[in-house]
């Protein structure tokens, strides 16, 4: 083996090479997070399952929004419904980030909010992710509303509207519409989602009085 110089023309000392398996390994990077960050996401769990506990005792009603895409119909089971404005004529709805449809959701220039009646729970199913987007129509009767968006048959009401603002709500959009038509179709009971289960409601038994938060 030839020997290796140094500058000034001595030969260098060269070190033996050690065996594969003697050679020291870099240690591995690993990222941390601060421990702060991880404190933080540590407390915020159970505030988070206590949000969730409380909102499984808040009825909701359940409905299915759609729209029309560029290659068909597109419908999702939405329950975080609610009216904002009478003047303008405002309603919101809130998608998941993590909805395979957010994006043409919070794309969408029009959508269509049908409000579900109690004998609708498999269209509910339907929509709520156990079906493949573009099949969740099929069978299902509808016919395209003033907006252009699906009208599903057998609804109690459907609210239309264009989209006004889509605006950033942590881990969802919300998306909000101006209304540009809305009907009544009939007086069936609504399906209501209650403790991580569907129900109805009972028949009020008096008109409830005249409110400020009430339209």
């Amino acid at each position: 083996m030839s020997a290796t110089y140094a500058a000034d023309g001595h030969a260098a000392r060269q070190l033996p090479l050690l065996p594969r398996k003697a050679r020291r390994r870099a240690p591995c990077r690993q990222s941390y997070k601060p421990a702060m960050a991880l404190a933080g996401e540590l407390a915020a769990e159970p505030l988070q399952n206590a949000l969730k506990e409380a909102m499984r005792v808040y009825p909701q009603g359940v409905t299915v929004v759609t729209m029309r895409a560029s290659d068909g119909p597109r419908g999702i089971t939405v329950s975080s419904f609610t009216s904002v404005s009478l003047s303008p004529p405002l309603v919101l709805i809130s998608i998941a980030k993590g909805s395979q449809l957010h994006d043409e959701y919070a794309k969408s220039e029009a959508f269509a909010v049908n409000f579900l009646a109690d004998d609708q729970k498999s269209v509910s199913d339907m929509f709520a992710g156990r079906t493949a987007a573009r099949d969740r129509f099929q069978g299902l009767r509808f016919a395209d509303g003033t907006s252009g968006s699906p009208v599903i048959d057998g609804s109690r009401a459907v609210v239309e509207c264009r989209t006004w603002r889509v605006y950033d709500g942590g881990d969802h959009s919300l998306i909000i519409g101006e209304v540009v038509a809305a009907k009544t179709f009939s007086a069936k009971k609504p399906l209501v989602y209650y403790s991580q289960q569907y129900t109805s409601t009972e028949p009020p038994e008096r008109a409830a009085p005249p409110s400020d938060i009430v339209w």
